[in-house]
């Protein structure tokens, strides 16, 4: 089995059958023109996760899975080369990893989400991310749906408020910002470490 699931796994960021995806994954890759429902069209073992490389660098780092999926790893890097933010790919031993740049008239939406300021965010960005995830609402559980951490109502507000055991004053968003120990790309070595 591919190792870096195997650390998912072991991490509990495997529930389910499905791996948690990272803030990456739901907020930021979508800016570079890819979706992980569109890497999961091609083929559901494909795409592991998105990272960053650093929170300073804007660079989103993309794994996919060499072991299960060899020969839709290849095709897809192929036609990477039609999306103008991609940069370059590493083939290692058990994943690929491929490397984007975001482009600069997202920055600021970048930062905003870095801190965990969803709802801050421009139209233009949540427009992309709604055209993805949709704009559903969960209404009877303090855990947000995309849209909820967009545009987050008093209500979802008061949930999250009860769930933390916290006055609603102090809810402004309804999602905790990325945890950089998940975020930050590491290569299985590291992971193993």
């Amino acid at each position: 089995m591919q190792e870096r699931l195997v650390w998912l796994e072991n991490n509990a960021y495997i529930q389910n059958n499905k791996i948690v995806h990272t803030r990456t994954t739901r907020f930021l890759m979508p800016l570079i023109g890819i979706s992980e429902f569109s890497l999961g069209y091609i083929n559901p073992k494909l795409f592991i996760n998105a990272h960053l490389k650093s929170y300073e660098e804007k660079l989103i780092i993309l794994i996919l899975n060499k072991v299960d999926c060899p020969e839709g790893c290849k095709e897809y890097i192929e036609l990477q080369n039609l999306n103008e933010n991609f940069v370059d790919y590493i083939e290692e031993e058990q994943e690929y990893i491929l490397i984007y740049k975001l482009p600069n008239h997202f920055y600021d939406d970048y930062d905003k989400i870095l801190k965990g300021m969803y709802s801050k965010t421009s139209g233009s960005y949540k427009d992309i991310i709604c055209k993805i995830y949709g704009t559903g609402r969960i209404y009877n559980e303090h855990y947000p749906s995309v849209y909820d951490c967009l545009e987050p109502t008093k209500e979802k507000r008061k949930l999250y408020a009860d769930f933390l055991g916290v006055d609603i004053s102090e809810i402004k968003e309804v999602s905790s910002i990325p945890d950089p120990n998940y975020e930050i790309y590491k290569t299985i070595k590291q992971l193993k470490e």
